[in-house]
């Protein structure tokens, strides 16, 4: 979280500094901006990392609960003897379907 507000102080200066460079201004005019912008870009790539974090935290606990229910369900399939049945792929689906995996 540190280093995406780090990156985004430096690209909020690198931003002042170009506009201050294209609209040809000196860089030394309205010098108090600069932490302004290194500020409020700083939060916004860190809060977008925040963001970003999260939900790659949230997706990966829905597919490890995801596979935990699967194989939990093929260990209840083979402990009541369904392995002599011989359809396991629609087996395991309509288990699946029925847990609301899917």
């Amino acid at each position: 979280m540190e280093s995406a507000f780090i990156f985004g102080c430096l690209f909020g200066m690198g931003i002042k500094m170009t506009v201050s460079r294209v609209i040809r201004q000196p860089l030394l005019y309205k010098c108090h901006q600069y932490p302004k912008y290194m500020f409020f870009t700083g939060i916004a790539f860190s809060g977008f990392d925040w963001i970003r974090r999260l939900s790659l935290e949230t997706l990966c606990e829905k597919e490890e609960l995801n596979e935990y229910l699967i194989r939990t369900a093929r260990i209840n399939q083979l402990a009541t003897g369904a392995e002599s049945v011989g359809d396991y792929k629609k087996e395991f689906v309509q288990i699946a379907v029925n847990e609301h995996i899917y």
